[in-house]
């Protein structure tokens, strides 16, 4: 009976197994009908019959060979389409075998007609580069390119407009390769329509030189290119808004486009004081209130500010926001010149009150009041110059003037380990501060008639200044100290402050480029940098005749910073269509020079490293594709970490800088992968980066007497590990429904050291992040676009093992709609936090933000909408954030944005030119 049962389950198997491999298979050869030539590379798709739709897609190998899945049921099409021939294209049954085509393709010049058959490719991976075909993917009639980015697969958008592309954050966003009113992101993802556009292309942008020079330096930055459609190019277009609700809340929104050909002109102007004036995220965080001096790595000066006030996120109180400008960009004469000017303004001003709890090594509680005002004008100028095939020239410009003001009312009290107070301060700091930037460079490239051969120069100039004046009146009462009478010491601080830093930097270098074969090329360059740095700031008692001129030597500084480098560069780079990569190996040469006009001190020293890099990029198929980069690099300390300005605007808080530091080095490896499967129309990408910083220097706290002296050392003997890994995994659960989701992963780790009190300290952080997105994207009926998001935070300290941050989040935000008919719709957006209580913080945190709303759209083209809306409907916004370093856990709470309602009108206008 066994012998009986296993001849027929083979038989059953067997015939099932040849039946499958007769009738699943599509297979065949492609070839030229008249010549019988191999045709390699041919497109071939299979697409259902009823509708369309592509279900399988391959290319023809270099025999011309080709083979896919067939499905098991349904009437198919087959296309097959190759350069300057006639589409071939068969129906496929099925109930035949199809496994041995022979497929015959003709060049269009003989043929007396053309069938002409398309097919749409949705994602298509090229070496580091993630295309979307825009027409591929479903948006709302008059969407812009916002609403397309937030139904790409790997690409998430937040309510500021902030983009992640496959878990990084996008820092540019271009139109046709070119930028669009400088790097603001936004004025492209809110301004252009998505019906223009045809591909969107995720990658990470070399720099200028490295794209000149074929040599990969490890400067990188997320990029989203918008290429739009030919006939999208002419016309003028743009968007009128204007919306007024309760509690004096307002905005208005105009912007202008007229597109003809290669020209583009763009006019923009938004004003409001509900947080949705946040046109540029990213240049947003160089506004701000915060007057104080950091400095770079190569000791350069910058000015701290606001963290994304256009969106009033981190904005103490209510932002109110002006921000408008103006881009004109052209190609003239054959595109032999081509021309980007763009001008912006932007005015912000808020306060409100703000307070923050640390605990942990240190334990302080400060409240305080701000009230700002800040301007900023800034033009920008781009122009390249295609003298011929073989020359080109590229000249950038740019300026900017920053009008900072600031008041800031702020009590502030340290406390030991059992809570007992030990310093309490009460302080009030009124900053008014100018800054102007100037920047310049340009680059020129020469190709040799020698494919591959090419010469490259690029020379820069940056300057910075920054010329203030502030008063600062404290009082420190130290419970620590005592009078002559046994009472506690109190200090008082009555100054006027003068500000004056400078910052120029002028270089140049060169490279060359030899090709050594049709893959291989060797590049040599050079360079010189000069860095020149001046910082006086002054502080002024008041003395007997009521006057401030009393000079304090000890909070005043007088000195330059002066850096010398001289940078040598030698690579190799490999280039075939699937396998690219660079080794190279950069030699730098600094010299540092420090004077102190007060002491009439002078400090130099030098340093001689090497700074290796490698990227290697692997296409697997045109869907699939690999991609790493390492590099090392000698941190060198800058001019705070050295000598920084000894600041008593807050004095619980003093820090010093070391003369002694050490560079340290910094070993660090990225790695991308990402694949799109056209059958299931699913989308993987995976990735993590790894940082070693051997040496570190890191700031160290002393605690003396109530007061936090924080100081540069280097960790001599120990490495600083972070580790990042990300991975998300997008498919289709129906096609019919119309329903997708998006698992997705993040896990981060990190061994930091640094000295409390001369002790040794290790943070170990370890932060695990899962988020599920799930949407249903019909524009008809019901709509929802869900993301949950639950996280675990570990934090462990060598030295602080009872108090730690060790606790559960949990965050869910979303938007549901149900469309009434196409051109009504309700709906309601909503974000959920939760963050458990922890030994650090012994409440938990919870709120719920949710904002309703009904629109309805008007006219034929449905191009004005009337959208009444309740931010906030429950009440519930409350500024908030928790944050953690090197064992001191932070709490902020402040005021922000709460109950409003809304009655907005908007309308999109477009005309097309012939």
């Amino acid at each position: 009976m066994k012998i009986v049962l296993h001849i027929l389950l083979f038989f059953v198997f067997g015939v099932h197994g040849i039946v499958s491999a007769q009738s699943r298979i599509i297979a065949g050869k492609i070839s030229d009908v008249k010549d019988q030539v191999k045709l390699s590379d041919a497109t071939v798709m299979l697409l259902t019959a009823k509708d369309s739709i592509l279900t399988g897609f391959t290319r023809s190998d270099e025999n011309g060979l080709f083979s896919l899945s067939k499905p098991d049921t349904g009437s198919y099409l087959l296309i097959v389409s190759y350069p300057k021939y006639g589409d071939y294209y068969t129906e496929i049954s099925k109930d035949k075998d199809y496994s041995k085509l022979t497929v015959g393709l003709t060049k269009t010049a003989t043929l007396l007609q053309e069938v002409i058959v398309t097919g749409r490719i949705p994602i298509t991976i090229k070496g580091d580069t993630t295309e979307y075909d825009a027409g591929s993917f479903k948006v709302e009639k008059n969407a812009k390119v916002e609403d397309l980015l937030k139904v790409l697969p790997g690409i998430t958008v937040d309510a500021s407009g902030k983009i992640t592309a496959q878990g990084k954050t996008v820092k540019k966003v271009l139109v046709d390769g070119e930028e669009f009113f400088g790097d603001d992101p936004t004025l492209v993802t809110r301004n252009i329509r998505s019906d223009m556009v045809d591909k969107v292309q995720v990658y990470e942008k070399k720099s200028e030189q490295a794209e000149r020079t074929g040599v990969d330096d490890g400067q990188r930055e997320q990029t989203i290119n918008v290429k739009l459609k030919d006939g999208s190019k002419n016309g003028m277009f743009g968007k009128a808004l204007l919306g007024g609700g309760t509690s004096d809340y307002y905005m208005g929104q105009l912007m202008l486009n007229k597109f003809k050909g290669s020209q583009k002109i763009s006019v923009y102007g938004l004003f409001g004081n509900n947080g949705t004036t946040s046109m540029n995220w990213q240049d947003a965080q160089k506004y701000g209130g915060d007057s104080g001096v950091s400095y770079g790595d190569d000791g350069s000066m910058s000015w701290s500010s606001f963290t994304d006030p256009f969106s009033g996120q981190g904005v103490i109180g209510i932002p109110r926001a002006i921000n408008s400008g103006i881009n004109f960009s052209d190609k003239f004469n054959k595109d032999k010149h081509n021309v980007n000017i763009n001008y912006k303004y932007g005015r912000l001003s808020s306060d409100g009150d703000d307070e923050t709890i640390s605990t942990g090594l240190i334990n302080n509680k400060s409240t305080k009041s701000v009230d700002t005002e800040n301007d900023q004008h800034r033009a920008n100028l781009k122009y390249d110059l295609n003298f011929d095939s073989l020359n080109t020239l590229t000249i950038r410009g740019g300026a900017s003037r920053k009008n900072l003001w600031s008041d800031n009312k702020r009590e502030a009290y340290q406390f030991t380990q059992n809570m007992d107070t030990t310093v309490a301060e009460n302080t009030r700091e009124t900053i008014k501060n100018t800054v102007n930037e100037l920047n310049f460079s340009t680059y020129f490239t020469h190709k040799f008639k020698k494919k591959g051969r090419s010469f490259t120069f690029d020379g820069q100039f940056r300057r910075s200044e920054m010329i203030g004046e502030g008063h600062l009146s404290s009082t420190v009462e130290n419970y620590a100290k005592k009078d002559s009478a046994g009472h506690r010491q109190i200090d008082g601080t009555d100054q006027r402050k003068e500000r004056n830093n400078k910052n120029d930097v002028l270089g140049a270098s060169v490279s060359y480029t030899e090709p050594l074969s049709k893959v291989w090329n060797l590049v040599v360059g050079t360079g010189i940098e000069s860095s020149n740095n001046s910082s006086r700031v002054e502080s002024f008692n008041k003395g007997a005749d009521g006057k401030y001129d009393d000079l304090d030597s000890r909070f005043s500084n007088n000195y330059d910073f002066d850096r010398r480098s001289s940078r040598y560069k030698l690579a190799i780079v490999h280039t075939t269509d699937k396998l690219k990569f660079t080794v190279a190996n950069n030699l730098n040469n600094d010299k540092l020079k420090q004077y102190n006009y007060y002491s009439q001190e002078a400090l130099s020293r030098s340093y001689f490293t090497y700074n290796p890099n490698v990227s290697a990029g692997y296409s697997f198929t045109k869907t699939k594709g690999l991609w790493l980069n390492y590099t090392g690099k000698n941190q060198l300390p800058s001019m705070s970490q050295i000598q920084p300005i000894l600041d008593n605007s807050d004095q619980i808080n003093r820090y010093l800088g070391n003369e002694n530091l050490k560079p340290s080095f910094r070993n660090s490896l990225n790695i991308n992968y990402n694949s799109f499967r056209i059958l299931t129309g699913s989308y993987v990408y995976a990735g993590g980066n790894i940082t070693l910083d051997k040496n570190p220097i890191t700031q160290n706290i002393d605690t003396v007497k109530g007061l936090n002296i924080y100081t540069w050392n280097n960790v001599k003997g120990k490495t600083n590990t972070s580790v990042n890994i990300w991975s998300g995994y997008h498919f289709k659960l129906s096609k019919k429904l119309g329903l997708s989701n998006s698992p997705q992963f993040y896990l981060n780790m990190s061994d930091n050291y640094n000295l409390f009190n001369q002790q040794l300290n290790k943070v170990n952080t370890t932060n695990f992040n899962f988020t599920y997105n799930f949407k249903r994207d019909t524009k008809t009926g019901l709509n929802f676009d869900l993301n949950f998001s639950p996280q675990y935070r570990l934090m462990k300290s060598s030295l602080e093992r009872n108090t730690n941050s060790n606790g559960f989040v949990f965050g869910s935000n979303g938007s549901v709609e149900y469309f009434i008919n196409k051109t009504f719709k309700v709906y309601t957006n909503y974000s959920y936090t939760y963050e458990a209580a922890t030994k650090a913080f012994d409440e938990k945190f919870e709120q719920f933000l949710l904002h309703p709303g009904v629109s309805k759209k008007f006219l034929k083209n449905e191009s004005l909408m009337l959208d009444f809306m309740i931010n906030d409907v429950l009440n519930q916004n409350k500024g908030f954030s928790r944050s953690a370093s090197t064992s001191i856990f932070t709490q902020r709470r402040y005021d922000t944005i709460r109950r409003y309602y809304m009655l907005k009108l908007s309308w999109d206008f477009t005309k097309m030119f012939l």
